[in-house]
């Protein structure tokens, strides 16, 4: 395919490439997806992936040959490794020996948190980028909705909305889908280069509020509840997770039960020509 038009999705496998593959397809782009795992080959192809590239993103000779050949890249680090601002810098440089168009680095909301090493590394990331002389556009998401997935038997079963931070801290929550249909827009719309755009979600919410607006869509009393680390630790143990990533896990939650995660949501209006989904909204498709 002719570098004029093919884009790269790394961490295709993802939620977030999952995503983004399918709404570049709708978009009618030629989408590349570099992926580790052979056995979601099918599912990739069924997203409307042109061409699958299998490899590991931290073996640089197979990085390379995903990268050669692609007019645009977007870059979704795995989430929480510790390497991902060495990978960014690695994949900024493919781009640059490789005449590559435009690379669009998916980030995250306000890098600059120090204590949240995840946020801290994308900011590195953000910096090599910028300064390396390579077109870019940087794009900085919101904590999505999707996370409530992996707590809604517990919500309905229980009638506890519970994660590991204050239950007032506030969240700029974002539906994936629409992160996913801005970063098409982006990659198949001239006039992003050189822009950071901040994607948060509609309304500020606590677990509180996000209680309420389950309550108000099932018709179930759903409360908030604090659940305290040691229990999410546990949990985490037992699935097998590494220490370092449990390490970040709390990190993260700590800033969040101090601080929150809130961001303005006019960027992503804009970029989707309509206002961003509610989380009202999502509930109702997801139970849909």
């Amino acid at each position: 395919m002719s570098g004029d038009n093919c884009i790269l999705v790394t961490g295709a496998s993802g939620r977030t490439g999952r995503a983004v593959i399918s709404a570049l397809n709708k978009k009618g782009a030629y989408v590349r997806a570099f992926i580790r795992r052979a056995d979601v080959v099918d599912d990739i192809k069924l997203l409307g992936a042109a061409e699958i590239l299998l490899g590991d993103l931290f073996e640089t000779e197979s990085l390379a040959a995903a990268v050669s050949g692609c007019s645009q890249v977007i870059h979704i680090c795995p989430p929480m490794n510790q390497g991902e601002a060495e990978l960014a810098k690695t994949v900024t440089d493919l781009c640059l020996s490789f005449d590559v168009r435009r690379l669009v680095l998916y980030s995250v909301l306000h890098p600059l948190l120090s204590d949240v090493r995840h946020h801290h590394l994308k900011l590195q990331a953000e910096e090599y980028l910028v300064n390396s002389g390579q077109v870019y556009t940087i794009l900085q998401p919101g904590r999505y909705m999707q996370h409530h997935v992996q707590i809604w038997k517990e919500i309905i079963e229980t009638g506890k909305h519970r994660m590991p931070f204050n239950i007032n801290a506030k969240f700029n929550i974002v539906d994936v889908a629409d992160l996913a249909e801005a970063v098409a827009r982006v990659l198949t719309e001239e006039g992003h280069e050189a822009a950071t755009y901040q994607l948060a979600g509609p309304h500020s919410l606590s677990q509180i509020d996000m209680a309420r607006i389950i309550s108000e869509v099932t018709g179930k009393v759903i409360s908030a509840e604090f659940k305290p680390f040691d229990e999410l630790r546990s949990d985490a143990e037992k699935k097998g997770m590494s220490a370092d990533r449990i390490q970040q896990l709390y990190l993260m939650n700590k800033h969040y039960d101090n601080h929150g995660l809130v961001g303005n949501p006019n960027i992503l209006e804009w970029l989707l020509d309509r206002p961003p989904i509610d989380f009202a909204t999502y509930i109702r498709n997801f139970l849909a």
